[in-house]
């Protein structure tokens, strides 16, 4: 009795609650209205089932439930749940219900959700490095730039200032990729995913506010000769969420609220002044259900055998995959009818292409104690937008990409160096 009281008292759990069924059920809109008719040609389809509706919407409210106990041991945990549910759940319960699909994607992501519920409130006596202030902005400063010089000797001005207004994007594209090297790359996303956005928000912290400005206009810099278009998304998200919401339950909020505006506004924009949907294409379709929608594809298609890892860059030292070629491509191929597509994988089907519901249990619970060591650290909530982008980017990419090529890693070095909160308000 006294949780529930707490559950009905706690307005700010109650309305992230609210938002998200209000978020599911405009989601739910779009897929009818939009997706099962503008993108049927991609594999939306329509063929609704009551009871499977009727089964997520039970899960749905369990895991809304559940929440409310991640809510009690951390509110940074709570905030990267309702990304969980924002990202994976939702998406692939509305394809579950309204394509009809198999269970494996759907259940897999309940799995994701549920271990990282089990595993991630734990926390763990971790020694940070203390470094002090001056020496910590000298250390930023100094490791991005020494990263940032191959890329300047590269590229130089070779910038298309053009993409700024969405132009040129692919043209751009493949200038970049055709003049890249195998270390440039490495080196370029640890820049644009992890080191310089960390930097931006360090300087906005401390308010140093000359060296958030460079590092505001190095990501400009490594968007215009890349046509990285996440660059861009990364760059908005990591200023929008270092200055709005106070702790990170009220940047979930905003998120919720922004995102709600958001999915009411982009309809009129693309049918009143862009004539199309654009808009609704590229943010809705692209970001939310795209992924979902591959999240089938891969269950489909690896569901007779698995590669064991064999994709990997370190697992493929002991055995090596049944494939032709690379299985982003194969997909693109079977189910898209492209051989341009490069058909991204996240978690979990990573995890089940490589070792059925073996893989999809292994990499939710390396996620699960990720995320116990961040929750350890007591990390700031104005680097909430990094965390978000991260989230995202495991949505799409393959878990050990993320790792090793998307620097991962790097975000651990710096959680135990200059992320950690200095308010008690988080």
């Amino acid at each position: 009795m006294k949780d529930f009281s707490e559950i009905v008292t706690d307005k700010r759990f109650l309305i992230i609650s609210a938002l998200m069924i209000l978020v599911t059920s405009i989601f739910e809109v779009y897929y009818f209205f939009f997706l099962s008719e503008s993108f049927n040609y991609i594999g939306f389809k329509y063929d609704f089932s009551v009871l499977k509706y009727i089964e997520v919407k039970l899960l749905f409210s369990g895991l809304t439930m559940l929440s409310w106990y991640v809510f009690k041991k951390s509110h940074f945990l709570f905030t990267i749940y309702i990304l969980l549910m924002l990202f994976f759940f939702i998406p692939n319960a509305i394809l579950f219900a309204f394509m009809n699909h198999i269970r494996g994607p759907i259940y897999s992501n309940v799995l994701l959700i549920f271990l990282f519920m089990i595993i991630s409130p734990t926390r763990l006596r971790i020694k940070t490095i203390r470094i002090q202030p001056v020496y910590q902005a000298v250390f930023v400063i100094v490791f991005s730039l020494l990263l940032l010089l191959p890329i300047i000797l590269q590229f130089g001005s070779s910038i298309n200032l053009k993409t700024l207004l969405l132009k040129e994007i692919y043209e751009t594209r493949e200038i970049f990729t055709g003049n890249s090297t195998t270390l440039i790359n490495y080196i370029y996303n640890w820049e644009v995913k992890t080191i310089i956005p960390i930097v931006l928000v360090f300087f906005m912290i401390i308010r140093n506010y000359f060296f958030a400005w460079v590092a505001f206009f190095v990501l400009m810099y490594l968007y215009v000769i890349s046509g990285n278009k996440s660059v861009y998304m990364t760059t908005i998200v990591t200023v929008f969420f270092c200055f709005v919401g106070r702790n990170y339950t009220s940047k979930i909020n905003y998120l919720l609220v922004g995102l709600t505006i958001m999915l009411a506004l982009i309809p009129i924009i693309d049918i009143f002044i862009l004539k199309g949907f654009l808009l609704r294409g590229t943010f809705v379709m692209r970001v939310f259900f795209f992924p979902a929608l591959l999240n089938y594809c891969y269950f489909d298609y690896f569901s007779d055998f698995s590669l064991y890892f064999s994709e990997n860059s370190i697992f493929n030292l002991f055995s090596s995959t049944p494939l032709n070629t690379n299985s982003a491509y194969l997909i693109a191929q079977q189910y898209f009818n492209t051989y341009e597509m490069y058909a991204n994988n996240g978690i979990i089907s990573d995890g089940y292409m490589n070792l059925g519901y073996g893989g999809v249990v292994i990499l939710s619970v390396v996620f699960s104690l990720i995320f116990m060591f961040f929750n350890s650290l007591n990390i700031d909530s104005r680097y909430f937008g990094i965390f978000l982008i991260y989230i995202f980017f495991i949505l799409s990419a393959p878990f050990f990409t993320i790792f090793f090529t998307g620097g991962l890693w790097l975000l651990f070095l710096f959680s135990m160096t200059i992320m950690k909160s200095t308010s008690e308000i988080q």
